[in-house]
């Protein structure tokens, strides 16, 4: 799943994604003076009427227009043309319930259907269906230029990529540069969102969980429950197996472990989900790889035979030991008995080593939407075919926790609370169910409510105003698929939690494929000719769709799970299996090449001139990572795993992440020396993917059997390809005789496209450019 906000500002490299998300997505800074809230707020607003989104705040470009753009790939299921802004006091695209004066509100819409994948089930993707709404359009946008002609607006059917122009912010109230955005989903697919049917549970009685969370979608940051029966000790253990502890935590709590840009950080929280301190482990993740070998290894050796470092990365990286399915047969081995000890921030304020796969610990993630992160699930409204929100359980989150406050479950005491921060806070994370309020059909129905406030009342001309202007922002011909999709997210929260789903669907890993490509055979710098040309998609495709389950798998377990480092990765992956083609070097056409130990697998691990290397190789060394004992001299069993990662889905993929990520490619004399003392594994790609974020992306020029074409050169991407390929040039700028360095740039452009927001390209008269020079982008 990809999604990105529908404001785009450029981005510093040490602005983390969620307060990047947060700035992307500002509100408008005037307040509503019957609530106090900032303007377009969500749940609520005037009235306590369900708002279905947030009023955003854009920023015109150069042209004077704010471009609102796709938050993901989709479909246009409905499109509301705008009506072009007047002056005419009596239109009711003119009320003004703030005052006097005529103030416009534009009423282009468009929606999008999106579907896409966060997980799966075995061998089967786990789908969800969402719809994403623009309101408040003033111009509507074009389909994506094919090079040739203005391109016709956007129609019920056309297909849209995240990031499209998609229309332009209008006004709200002769507020310019502002939309309405909305996220919404039926109960079926928000049951597959949160792997449960939506329940309403009191966040001051938060239950204690008796099983593991869900394991068809992990991603994000890991929550573990800790009972107080929690092993604990003052010093860190040296035995990584299950003793009996003579020291407890004492008081059940809640950990939340984020791994992040080589970090590990670890903050606690007590039963109620108030925060009991944190930490932070440096370069924890970055060396996951040599600690998961180390806890291996530190294991008597009778105890091996049922442990893998694979086993333990998965304990360190998820908590449990996922693998690739429910069956024994499925994971790697680690002992059932294992330990998982972390010096973490207890229950009193203090650091304190503690078991965190004890007896009576669960483990959960992002995915599973927990009431411990104030997620809440609110459904109980009485009145569910109008406007007003009825719900008790909402306004119970709502009202003044003080009981001795007069008259606090009153409407108007109610509705100046939204105002405030802790309870704006909270309603982030409600995910409420009520209808639409675009929804024409209904709106005497929807509304009725109003005119029995005493405003209207006493005002019988009040209201057929207020109704016009209702009708006139409204829709008679809505899909019932987007009516049906009663329930709501706050769309900044939405799109900042899913972003943490890395998970890519089938449509989103062909994208990866670029539409042209640079092949140049050899070294950049070799005297090959380069070739312009198409790679042949329909055999990637096929490819892609046997793999891709596989490949998300590795890339989650291996925390390639930013769009940096996916694209650092797949700049190698797509390039070193002939764009996903085969997984055997030359397609496994030569067998006596490199004595039958050629490349295999996404990243082509390989054993030049079939070098054992007396067992340190890196096939010996895959097959230690997954619990195997290979033999000097080889046998046929040495063989058979051989063969393996170039015909087998889960190996192919889950010895490339492995290799991604694991240390000793080459002596530490190639290490670049800036790389930081302090991180024990240097040969980590994702160091490299980290820094290719902010390395730029430099213009050159290679003459191709088409002329010349430009390509992009990063040195941070270049090191990671030198990590895969040739590791002894690592440190070299650029890393010469290593292969196809032109290749994998060219890969590693599309994919900066395709799965970050804001990538900038050295332009040929000076300053950057988001678009890259000879580059389309395929759309699939």
């Amino acid at each position: 799943m990809i999604i990105s906000p529908p404001f785009l500002p450029n981005r510093n490299s040490d602005t983390g994604d969620a307060n990047w998300v947060h700035s992307a997505m500002q509100q408008p800074a005037s307040h509503l003076t019957s609530t106090h809230a900032l303007e377009g707020s969500y749940p609520l607003s005037n009235n306590l009427e369900w708002h279905n989104g947030i009023h955003l705040q854009g920023t015109a470009t150069g042209d004077g227009k704010t471009p609102v753009r796709a938050i993901a790939d989709g479909e246009v299921i409905y499109v509301g043309d705008p009506k072009n802004a007047n002056l005419d006091k009596d239109d009711p695209q003119n009320f003004n319930p703030f005052g006097e004066h005529a103030s416009w509100t534009d009423n282009g819409m468009i929606i999008v259907k999106h579907t896409t994948e966060i997980g799966a089930n075995g061998n089967l993707p786990v789908e969800i269906i969402y719809y994403s709404v623009y309101m408040h359009l003033n111009e509507i946008g074009r389909l994506a230029s094919s090079g040739t002609g203005t391109p016709p607006k956007l129609q019920k059917k056309d297909k849209v990529w995240r990031k499209d122009i998609i229309g332009y912010a209008g006004q709200i109230y002769g507020h310019a540069g502002q939309v309405h955005l909305e996220i919404a989903m039926n109960q079926e697919n928000l049951r597959r969102l949160i792997g449960r049917e939506p329940a309403w549970v009191d966040p001051t009685n938060i239950p204690v969980p008796t099983a593991d969370g869900r394991s068809d979608a992990v991603f994000g940051a890991l929550w573990l429950y800790l009972p107080a029966s929690t092993p604990t000790q003052t010093v860190a253990p040296t035995s990584h197996l299950r003793a009996t502890s003579q020291t407890t935590l004492g008081r059940a709590m809640w950990l939340k472990m984020t791994y992040e840009t080589g970090n590990c950080s670890y903050e606690a929280f007590d039963n109620t989900g108030h925060p009991l301190g944190r930490r932070e482990e440096r370069n924890f993740e970055y060396d996951l790889y040599a600690e998961a070998n180390r806890r291996h290894n530190a294991l008597p050796q009778a105890d091996r035979t049922r442990s893998s470092p694979s086993g333990w990365y998965e304990l360190l990286r998820f908590g449990r030991n996922l693998g690739c399915g429910p069956n024994t047969a499925d994971r790697d081995p680690l002992p059932a008995n294992a330990a998982h000890w972390r010096e973490i921030v207890g229950p009193n304020g203090r650091s304190i080593w503690a078991d965190l796969n004890a007896e009576g610990t669960y483990k959960f993630s992002d995915a599973d939407f927990l009431p411990i992160q104030t997620w809440t699930f609110i459904n109980d409204d009485t009145t569910p075919n109008d406007q007003r929100c009825d719900s008790d359980k909402l306004k119970n989150l709502i009202a003044d926790p003080d009981s001795n406050v007069p008259d606090r479950q009153d409407p108007a005491t109610l509705a100046r609370r939204l105002g405030n921060n802790d309870v704006a806070t909270t309603l982030r994370r409600t995910v409420c169910k009520f209808p639409s309020e675009w929804n024409q059909a209904d709106i005497g129905t929807r509304y009725a409510f109003v005119q029995d406030l005493p405003e209207f009342r006493t005002n019988p001309d009040a209201w057929p105003p207020q109704e016009k202007h209702l009708k006139a922002l409204s829709f008679p011909d809505l899909p019932d698929d987007y009516t049906s999709a009663t329930w709501h997210f706050h769309p900044t929260e939405f799109i900042s939690t899913m972003r943490k789903c890395e998970w890519l669907s089938t449509r989103e890993l062909g994208q990866l494929v670029p539409a042209n490509i640079i092949r140049k055979p050899g070294s950049h710098d070799s005297q090959s000719t380069a070739h312009w040309e198409q790679p042949p998609f329909a055999a990637s495709l096929t490819a892609i769709r046997t793999y891709a389950i596989d490949i998300n798998r590795s890339l989650r377990k291996f925390l390639i799970n930013t769009g940096i480092r996916k694209s650092c990765f797949f700049g190698n992956a797509i390039q070193e299996t002939a764009w996903v083609t085969t997984l055997r070097e030359q397609s496994g056409n030569n067998p006596t090449l490199h004595a039958g130990w050629y490349g295999r697998g996404l990243l082509q691990l390989t054993n030049p001139n079939g070098n054992l290397g007396n067992g340190n190789n890196n096939y010996y060394k895959y097959f230690r990572f997954v619990g195997r004992s290979p033999q000097i001299p080889h046998g046929n069993n040495e063989l058979s795993w051989r063969d393996e990662l170039g015909l087998n889905s889960h190996h192919a993929s889950h010895s490339a992440g492995a290799y991604w990520v694991w240390d000793s490619k080459s002596g530490n004399q190639f290490v670049p020396n800036d790389i930081p003392e302090d991180i024990l594994d240097k040969w980590n790609a994702n160091i490299y993917a980290d820094r290719a974020y902010e390395a730029e992306n430099t213009r050159r020029v290679i003459n191709t059997n088409s002329g010349n074409k430009v390509w992009y050169y990063n040195i941070e991407f270049a090191r990671s390809a030198s990590n895969v390929n040739l590791p002894a040039a690592i440190s070299q700028n650029p890393p010469n005789h290593m292969n196809g360095l032109v290749d994998r740039s060219t890969v590693f452009v599309n994919a900066l496209i395709v799965l970050t927001d804001t990538p900038a390209f050295q332009s040929e008269v000076g300053g950057s450019t988001d678009s890259p020079e000879n580059y389309t982008r395929r759309r699939t």
